[in-house]
């Protein structure tokens, strides 16, 4: 069995899950073993398929021969396969534990559920194979559409039919950029064909828009800022299994996009496209994660986390730009490196922490953090993996954010090389403290969305009588949490692939790191210096087991189990550290961009001793909103009440339309002769 069979084998087996969910769906519980038994199969083949690729060569697969159009070919090269394996890896341990999150929705349409499911997977396979404008175009439509469907499904929810509405505008506003982007470099290629797409791009004026038109396009798929406001909808109201795909491997598919065009379509270009792309980078990263931080919605608390990660990858693509604009490759090779691995880290550590919120939702009924507390006495094997995912996301060592995150600093670092002077240096520290701010505030959300969450004492009576998740749904969280331990313990087999991948676009010699075992990639003569990270993981644990042995031989001291001492008061949820409460410094230090407003209303039955109660409500101003997307709704509601006024209703007046329309064409094609 070759790469080609595993690919069109992986195709079949999403549409046997799509089939199977069709028939079957009077059987709710054979469909949903059978229909996410069928998409796990299919991203195992998948991660098969990117395995034979990584070690033989490209593989071009003729799929149909469109009369009009030419010939549309599945083309599997290493940066394909690379993001096949990420939809492999996420899309198997997310089907393995729909089989227990979907027993939640017996009777509520599940059927239909598992049939887009399996779509939604054949779709991103299909996005990141196609080699054909058109037929790239079409998938990426069918992409939007199921997804749509995925997110409204509990469409007897107001909040999911905005969050879906909004999320089917603002993607198909990215979808017309991503179009004009195809069809001016298809224009002046001659061809639909990926290979023949770079000719197109031989005017400067052309390669500038095309760099525009797709950063616009492809960035508001990937969620970045300002046009990221449908992420933090939608994720929260998809099924949490799917919310894991979308978060971390559905917005990959923009990164894929945008590499493909600057890699294969675009290559290298002038300084302002790698400057604009780490401006809009670290805002998408800092405020992303201060969002993050004010939310108290678990699952939004997230989708605002997945922004700012996004913007950690632009900054490595960022920097990759202008290194290669540069001419220096191997610093191009080491931020795109950067990029990449963070892309891989971030869909295994965001897909953990979506399933990890995924089953604490399933049994409190409730993303409101404000409203859980208590969990790790109840759920502690969830809780358990949930911290692993919070640890990784917050970038501490030996887990696999820091390890991404490192090689983007050492990226950052060298900007210099590329912006000479001054400038250069200030640009290089202000974008590493950005990311060193985000990496802060990114620590300090997660100790928020475990502590409160998990810590403490149950806040409401569901989080007091939860009970942990089926084993079904508990090991596909525990591989993902091995993988953050692999990955930042042992990544050099992933870089090495990353170096293969990356000398297709600057040669075998222009991206040759070396790296000492165990180690972190660093490039040839730029720096020497290489992290052990696994002998400090061994010298840690060493010195854990020396800890405990001495204390083991001084004695166990007795210990006596009570409650926390209050001054003799029993404590009780109401004197614990809220959310709200927690990011309350860091909302003070940020009140300038945040704009808090708090309101306090008091309620009291006439004592003036007790019985007085307090209620806080909090409102954070989203200033982009108002920087942006408030007045282009009011010049969208002037303009349609300009053709409303247009729009009379009268005949006569459509006929009078017509003929000065009528006139104006007559006039202007006799001009012309």
């Amino acid at each position: 069995m070759n790469a080609s069979d595993l690919y069109l084998l992986t195709l079949i087996l999403f549409c046997t899950g799509i089939v199977s969910a069709v028939v079957l769906r009077k059987h709710e519980k054979t469909v949903n073993r059978v229909a996410h038994s069928m998409a796990a199969l299919g991203c195992t083949t998948a991660v098969l398929c990117a395995i034979f690729v990584f070690a033989g060569e490209t593989v071009v697969m003729p799929l149909i021969n469109w009369s009009f159009f030419g010939m549309i070919s599945a083309r599997l090269d290493r940066l394909a396969a690379f993001f096949l394996l990420v939809v492999g890896l996420v899309g198997a341990m997310s089907s393995l534990y729909a089989v227990g999150y979907c027993r939640e929705y017996y009777g509520r349409r599940l059927w239909i559920m598992a049939a887009w499911y399996n779509a939604f997977l054949l779709s991103i396979i299909l996005v990141f194979t196609v080699s054909h404008v058109v037929a790239f175009l079409v998938v990426w439509e069918v992409m939007t559409a199921v997804s749509f469907f995925l997110v409204n499904h509990e469409w007897e929810k107001e909040v999911n039919r905005r969050a879906a509405y909004i999320y089917l505008v603002m993607t198909h506003i990215g979808t017309a950029f991503i179009i004009t982007a195809f069809l001016l470099l298809a224009v002046r290629a001659g061809t639909f064909d990926f290979a023949g797409l770079a000719q197109g791009g031989t005017s400067e004026t052309v390669r500038n828009l095309v760099f525009l038109l797709a950063l616009v396009g492809f960035g508001t798929k990937a969620g970045i800022m300002p046009v990221h406001i449908w992420l933090p909808l939608a994720h929260p109201a998809a099924p949490s299994h799917v919310s894991a795909l979308m978060s971390g491997v559905m917005i990959k598919t923009a990164i894929y996009g945008l590499s493909r065009f600057l890699l294969d379509f675009l290559g290298a270009g002038p300084d302002w496209w790698g400057v604009l792309m780490l401006v809009l980078a670290a805002v998408s990263a800092v405020l992303g994660v201060l969002y993050a931080l004010m939310e108290n919605d678990l699952k939004r608390l997230l989708a605002y986390s997945s922004v700012e990660n996004v913007g950690i990858i632009l900054l490595g693509i960022g920097a990759g730009l202008l290194f290669a604009g540069s001419g220096q490759t191997l610093l191009a090779g080491l931020a795109w490196s950067a990029a990449f691995y963070h892309l891989l880290n971030h869909a295994v550590f965001k897909s953990l922490l979506f399933l990890g919120a995924g089953a604490v939702v399933q049994r409190t009924h409730t993303k409101d953090i404000e409203r859980l507390g208590g969990l790790i006495r109840r759920m502690p094997y969830t809780a358990a993996l949930f911290l692993a995912g919070a640890a990784a996301i917050s970038a501490l060592p030996f887990m696999n954010g820091f390890i991404s995150e490192w090689l983007t600093f050492q990226a950052l670092i060298y900007l210099p090389y590329s912006l000479s002077g001054i400038g250069g240096r200030l640009a290089a520290a202000l974008f590493v403290t950005a990311l060193g701010l985000t990496g802060a505030l990114a620590a300090a959300c997660f100790v928020k969305a475990f502590g409160v969450t998990f810590l403490a004492k149950p806040r409401s009576a569901a989080a007091g009588q939860a009970t942990e998740a089926p084993a079904v749904m508990l090991v596909p969280m525990a591989v993902l949490a091995a993988g953050c331990a692999v990955l930042g313990l042992w990544p050099q087999p992933v870089l090495a692939v990353l170096q293969a991948m990356l000398a297709d676009y600057y040669g075998a010699s222009g991206v040759a790191f070396r790296y000492a075992w165990p180690g972190l990639a660093v490039p040839v003569g730029v720096a020497q210096p290489v992290l052990a990270l696994p002998w400090a993981a061994v010298l840690l644990l060493a010195g854990v087991a020396l800890a405990l042995v001495i204390f083991r031989l001084r004695g166990t001291p007795r210990a006596t189990v009570g409650e926390t001492w209050t001054c003799g008061i029993v404590p009780t949820a109401r004197m614990e550290y809220t959310a709200t409460g927690f990011s309350k410094p860091i909302r003070t230090v940020f009140a300038a961009i945040l704009q808090p407003r708090r309101e306090t209303v008091a309620q009291d039955d006439g004592s003036a001793y007790y019985g007085r109660r307090l209620a806080y409500r909090l409102h954070i101003r989203y200033v982009l909103n108002d920087l942006f997307y408030r007045p282009v709704h009011a010049v969208v509601l002037s303009g349609a009440q300009a053709l409303k006024n247009i729009q009379s209703g009268s005949l006569q007046l459509y006929i009078g339309y017509v003929l000065a329309v009528t006139v104006i064409i007559l006039v202007w094609s006799t001009s012309r002769w």
